[in-house]
């Protein structure tokens, strides 16, 4: 008989929902600040809150899966797929923001947007393929599997499908790593000018985020190729998203910041 244990997926859970409330907790009179009290109202305004409050209650299903569910539970399929569609909402946010901020420091080159709306659209391709692509356990994954009772809801993912969400995360790397050589560039001829302004700030700051992302993008696609136990292959996925969906929301409170600070 096997006893219930946990396994490292739930403790990043875990930690990483700590951390978004954390963050949210230290800027939410910032938040209050800088967007719920303008009066001025804009596109990049709503995709923050989206962003913030998506992050925030999508983090009910993630807690409910893995303190109240349990692998044998029927919710568990629920809570696993809502997961699942927050994830993709919060790329899918983090993308726009990302792409209208490039736009934007570009002047609006229509070059620039057309190349980036070309890989968003691969990368939205690639998730949609990951996400429907379904595969039975080898028997080694099975035997790996059966190892032990889990307590909460664990996401059990083939090798095959590990693959085919590892090219969808590597789509995602690719998108960050363009937007990253584009803010970089933009980032070296500001300051080879001599300009300590605004839009130099802003590029620092979208340039550690890109710095970041990539980094845990890369330590996610090899989790996804490299972990033998159906359960753990996912295991960075969550942390990956919030992370994510905290730096973003990080960006643009230092943008909104700056903005306010310049027109004092």
């Amino acid at each position: 008989m096997h006893q219930s244990q946990g396994i490292p997926s739930a403790g990043l859970a875990v930690v990483s929902c700590v951390l978004f409330i954390y963050d949210y907790t230290l800027t939410f009179a910032k938040e209050i600040d800088l967007f719920w009290l303008q009066p001025r109202r804009t596109w990049g305004s709503a995709f923050f809150i989206a962003n913030r409050y998506i992050g925030l209650f999508g983090r009910i299903p993630e807690f409910l899966g893995i303190f109240f569910g349990g692998l044998d539970s029927p919710v568990c399929s629920g809570l696993l797929l809502s997961n699942r569609v927050i994830s993709a909402v919060l790329q899918l946010i983090g993308g726009v923001i990302m792409i209208a901020r490039v736009y934007a420091f570009y002047n609006k080159d229509r070059r620039v947007l057309s190349l980036l709306l070309v890989v968003a659209v691969v990368c939205i391709g690639l998730g949609c393929w990951a996400f429907s692509y379904r595969t039975v356990l080898s028997t080694s994954e099975s035997t790996a599997a059966a190892q032990g009772t889990y307590a909460g809801c664990h996401e059990l993912m083939t090798s095959a499908e590990a693959s085919h969400w590892a090219a969808a995360w590597g789509g995602q790397l690719v998108f960050d790593a363009l937007v990253f050589i584009f803010t970089l560039r933009k980032l070296m001829s500001v300051y080879s000018l001599g300009k300590r302004s605004f839009m130099a700030l802003s590029l620092r700051d979208g340039a550690l985020y890109f710095a970041v992302m990539t980094a845990a993008n890369v330590a996610n696609i090899v989790t996804y190729l490299v972990m033998t136990n159906p359960y753990e292959r996912s295991m960075l996925a969550p942390p990956t998203n919030m992370l994510c969906a905290v730096l973003i929301s990080r960006l643009m409170l230092n943008l909104r910041g700056l903005e306010h600070e310049l027109h004092r």
